[in-house]
């Protein structure tokens, strides 16, 4: 959507039209646009230093970039995922654009797969699994969302094209207090499983409410049928509050001490609990402002390395990855 006719709404109907339409326009004028509606109602935070544009030579099948989640074992290979209604296969990348493997992850479905992140494959385990969250829901319909969660495979070398598969197990789990659409998740280094919300969400007076955070225990992949997430916390973001703040991405630090959030313009860096994930709310997060990262449709954050290089990704057949360094919490 134009944001010049977004921004023409006022901040009520801002939130209605990122709810319906979300962001598909990336323009210079534009951005200076958000650029002016942010300095009237808060700071976008500090802007990021060293960036980065790296052209991908990714498969032509990654068409919708919606996520981004960096090995643990692997140096400078990231792993992700297509929007909905695609195949279900997972995509390795490296931080010079290259593509390194594809995968189809077997027992799945995408019917919505927005978010994806890499952790322990149990409680107490020492290998690593790629966790894949079919959990984005734009009209709230769905009851039940599901997560899927499979050892993480080994890069293929640079131009490798064969397919190959990968098998998973599924976790089915709904929220208590409704559906919810959701694009970030992490999982802790306890193998705990966190989910934020995306959309704007309103209080009695119309006025926007801060995202809501919820868990799903280590131990839900072994309950039998759905299991209900737990709400745990909100965050000091508040999705609707300024020109393109929902959440779209959300990524744990290799040494679990910091958690990424990003919005389509803005990235949020939280001081965590590196034994839980939960977020101390005692510290306010560092914010940085994107939009001189000038990604089309910023959907995808993790990290390169613990002390504050991030990599970025937003959607499009071959789109472009960034690079760039954002400030930590004090």
């Amino acid at each position: 959507m134009n944001l010049s006719r977004i921004l023409g709404r006022g901040t009520a109907g801002l939130g209605v039209a990122l709810v319906i339409a979300g962001c598909d326009s990336g323009g210079s004028s534009e951005r200076r646009l958000v650029s002016r509606y942010y300095g009237a109602t808060d700071s976008m935070g500090t802007a990021p230093t060293h960036v980065s544009i790296t052209r991908t030579a990714a498969p032509i099948d990654l068409v919708e970039n919606s996520a981004a989640a960096m090995s643990m074992t692997q140096p400078g290979i990231f792993f992700s995922i297509n929007d909905s209604g695609n195949e279900p296969l997972l995509f390795a990348l490296d931080t010079t654009g290259r593509g390194r493997g594809v995968w189809r992850v077997t027992n799945a479905n995408n019917v919505d797969w927005e978010a994806a992140s890499i952790g322990p494959c149990a409680a107490a385990a020492s290998a690593w699994c790629v966790y894949i969250g079919d959990v984005g829901d734009n009209e709230a319909l769905h009851r039940s969302r599901k997560i899927y969660r499979g050892a993480e495979p080994r890069a293929m070398e640079p131009g490798d094209s064969h397919l190959d598969s990968i098998a998973a197990a599924r976790l089915t789990f709904e929220y208590p207090n409704g559906p919810q659409d959701v694009e970030a998740m992490y999982v802790a280094r306890n193998a705990d499983v966190f989910l934020i919300a995306k959309r704007p969400r309103l209080n009695p007076a119309r006025k926007p409410l801060p995202a809501l955070v919820y868990r799903l225990p280590a131990g839900a992949w072994n309950e039998k049928g759905r299991v209900v997430a737990e709400l745990v916390d909100s965050l000091p973001i508040v999705p609707g509050s300024a020109p393109f703040r929902v959440i779209t991405d959300a990524a744990l630090s290799p040494d679990a001490k910091h958690l990424a959030v990003r919005t389509y313009m803005q990235l949020f860096v939280f001081d965590v609990d590196s034994a839980t994930g939960r977020v101390n709310r005692g510290v306010p997060p560092a914010v940085c402002n994107l939009l001189t990262v000038d990604e089309i449709q910023g959907e995808g954050v993790t990290w390169a390395g613990s002390t504050g290089r991030f990599v970025f990704t937003t959607e499009g057949q071959r789109a472009p990855i960034a690079l760039a360094d954002c400030p930590l919490p004090p």
